[in-house]
């Protein structure tokens, strides 16, 4: 059980909120889809963490990422001409370049050169990777963008999509990182397939072992099939909202996922999805379908009191859940919830560890950042993310080593 003062240290992301203040600080944010920034176009709003910016694609291909409000008169950059590479207000005619220098001042009479260098414009460092932008929203230098694996593929190879949900950032970390309720949530999907990891339906009862790393910790939910082997199931998570998710295939040539949920405020997250193959082009049908789809799956029925588009009907002819997409479960499920839930209502069980153990990383984080320390998974030995991936597969029992499988 979580007490209540530390479900709020956990979920409050917005002001001067000491998780939100660390997440900017020394985490790097996936911000909005690489495909909806028209090279010359419009200015696409963006929301995080309670704060209200705007990201452009320059003429010449570069990004930039600044507070929404001009720094005239607050008027929405949004509603910004973008022209010569910069965005020009269209209320008095700022014009203002990716750097945060004001290049023009029109209406003002007396020395408008020199004015224009006293106006102080907050912008943000913004690289690309996998089809999303990624910017850091902190205070003083930069740490270094992150480095796994899934960033400098190309477009054949990575992509992403996402939606907004209505729930708290940490209502999705959760459901990331829960591999207990793949066997009960998702068991039509995964029964009608003749995927690998369609065997966790042979038994619902998860068994968690734990390497704690510098930047997380591995988490294998183990279970036991009739033939005596065990189903292994190995997600890594990463600080502070990553979860890999091992390929539902056996084989090293499968699509990974990875499953990110980035605070917009303290109510409502951002769900990215990444997928990606190191080896080979991503499947092209799955592509086709979801690839930089804003939002991802059609979003999902917002009202609760039509059961958020549950259908009742597909119910009765087999489908466990009332739902036709794997991830819109997900989706539900963590809405259904509410906008924050009260954990300190929660009756947990063994099948719960990966949960806790979570909370525990970011409330000694959080704390860590309290005290005026950098937490330990932002520090430069954490950061080194190459060759961090999940993983799945067969053990000859639930015994053996299942590190040993391969990444």
């Amino acid at each position: 059980m979580t007490s209540k003062e530390d479900n709020e240290l956990l979920t409050r992301v917005e002001g001067d909120a000491p998780m939100g203040q660390m997440l900017r600080q020394h985490y790097w944010v996936p911000a909005v889809l690489s495909a909806r920034l028209e090279a010359g176009g419009a200015p696409v709003r963006v929301k995080l963490f309670g704060n209200r910016y705007v990201a452009y694609r320059t003429h010449d291909g570069r990004v930039g990422f600044l507070n929404e409000a001009c720094p005239h008169r607050g008027v929405s950059l949004a509603l910004a001409r973008n022209e010569d590479n910069a965005l020009r207000c269209i209320f008095h005619g700022w014009k203002i370049c990716v750097s945060g220098e004001v290049l023009e001042v029109p209406n003002e009479a007396s020395n408008p050169e020199c004015f224009r260098k006293t106006v102080n414009v907050k912008h943000y460092p913004a690289v690309e990777g996998a089809g999303l932008v990624w910017v850091w929203l902190g205070q003083g230098e930069a740490p270094a963008a992150p480095n796994f694996e899934w960033m400098t593929l190309g477009p054949d190879q990575a992509y992403a999509c996402g939606l907004e949900l209505d729930s708290n950032w940490l209502q999705g970390v959760e459901a990331t990182i829960d591999s207990s309720h793949i066997a009960l949530l998702h068991q039509s999907h995964l029964s009608h397939s003749k995927m690998d990891m369609a065997a966790t339906t042979v038994s619902n009862a998860v068994r968690y072992k734990f390497d704690d790393t510098d930047y997380g910790y591995r988490a294998a939910a183990l279970r036991e099939a009739p033939d005596g082997q065990c189903v292994a199931r190995v997600t890594e998570f990463v600080m502070p909202y990553y979860g890999l998710i091992p390929p539902i295939n056996t084989g090293d040539d499968q699509d990974r996922t990875v499953i990110i949920a980035v605070p917009v405020d303290d109510t409502h997250l951002i769900q990215w999805y990444i997928y990606y193959n190191t080896k080979r082009p991503t499947d092209s049908m799955k592509r086709a379908q979801r690839a930089n789809t804003w939002p991802m799956a059609g979003g999902i029925e917002p009202d609760a009191d039509k059961a958020w588009g549950q259908n009742r009907l597909l119910m009765a002819h087999g489908n466990h859940t009332g739902f036709t997409e794997i991830v819109v479960e997900d989706f539900v499920t963590q809405v259904s919830m509410g906008p924050i839930v009260d954990r300190s209502d929660e009756y947990l069980c063994s099948a719960d560890q990966a949960i806790i153990r979570l909370r525990r990383h970011l409330l000694k984080s959080v704390k860590q950042f309290m005290a005026n320390e950098v937490p330990a998974s932002a520090r430069p030995e954490a950061r080194d993310y190459s060759g961090i991936t999940a993983t799945g597969g067969r053990l000859k029992s639930v015994d053996d080593d299942w590190r040993n499988l391969p990444r």
